[in-house]
């Protein structure tokens, strides 16, 4: 019971020193002091917070780390700011992601998943650079929507939804499920599910394809790429998933416009998300 409680304890450790780390996207002078150098040599401290006192540290994994966070942070410095290079960088963000590379880095502590830790790090040193090195217009980052983006976003949440669930219990990737829980438990879920996905997901892939993508492509095109980075999602190929997913980034799209700012495509993706996850499987 002590072990357990001990290893508990630093995987918890990690999970705060990362999300330390990670809040300070919310601030641009915080962003500012991540340099190169810092942005690499901080990369595993999470991961070896927990892993040396389990005893489950390897050197491997560690490599590993330490080279994608230095391809991700001095990406820009070896190679020219030009369209090419920027798709690249942004085909270099995907594959770990995609390929789901982050679980078999970093090891289970008690049971626990902690493969958000190298989420967490591959968004915050990939957002970190992109902004700093190519500053794209128009994104407007940030954590916290203001009142037109709230609206923005519910507005392009309401107008997905008789396009986007229909599809998905169609195509099987959503069957509607009563929630199992209390109605409070159910809420508090929601809230949860809500602000994770806001936070995190929504603000990286909307980030990435809204602030780029979305320059390259047409709104349609933009949604397909969406859609097919969906793919592999419970069991690859999905592809009533990555349809239905290929809907809703195309009304993500609508939302960034009416709001004028990434954060209402943030609110579309995380209402979606969580009414996904409340109520279907």
């Amino acid at each position: 019971m002590e072990n357990s409680a001990g290893v508990l304890v630093w995987a918890a450790l990690a999970v705060l020193i990362e999300l330390s780390q990670y809040l300070s996207l919310a601030s641009p002078r915080m962003r500012a002091l991540w340099t190169r150098p810092w942005l690499v040599a901080m990369a595993p401290v999470s991961f070896l917070v927990y892993t040396v006192p389990m005893g489950t540290f390897q050197l491997r994994p560690l490599i590993i780390l330490l080279a994608l966070a230095a391809a991700a942070a001095y990406w820009f410095a070896v190679f020219p700011k030009t369209t090419w290079s920027q798709v690249l960088y942004l085909t270099l963000i995907a594959i770990p992601l995609v390929f789901k590379i982050f679980p078999l880095l970093y090891p289970r502590a008690a049971d626990i998943r902690l493969d958000i830790l190298g989420h967490l790090i591959w968004i915050r040193v990939s957002v970190i650079t992109l902004l700093r090195d190519i500053q794209p217009e128009g994104v407007n980052f940030g954590f916290w929507p203001n009142r037109r983006e709230w609206l923005a976003g519910l507005t392009g949440f309401l107008l997905l939804i008789p396009a986007v669930f229909p599809v998905a219990y169609l195509l099987g990737a959503a069957t509607y499920t009563t929630p199992p829980w209390t109605w409070q438990e159910t809420a508090l879920r929601a809230a949860g599910t809500f602000f994770g996905i806001l936070w995190v997901t929504a603000l990286s892939e909307q980030f990435y394809f809204r602030g780029f993508l979305d320059r390259w492509l047409t709104p349609i095109g933009s949604a397909v790429v969406f859609g097919l980075v969906h793919l592999p999602y419970r069991g690859f190929p999905n592809y009533g998933f990555a349809a239905a997913a290929a809907v809703t980034g195309y009304f993500y799209y609508l939302a960034f416009r009416r709001g004028q700012g990434l954060r209402a495509a943030m609110v579309a993706h995380a209402l979606t998300v969580m009414v996904f996850k409340t109520l279907f499987r």
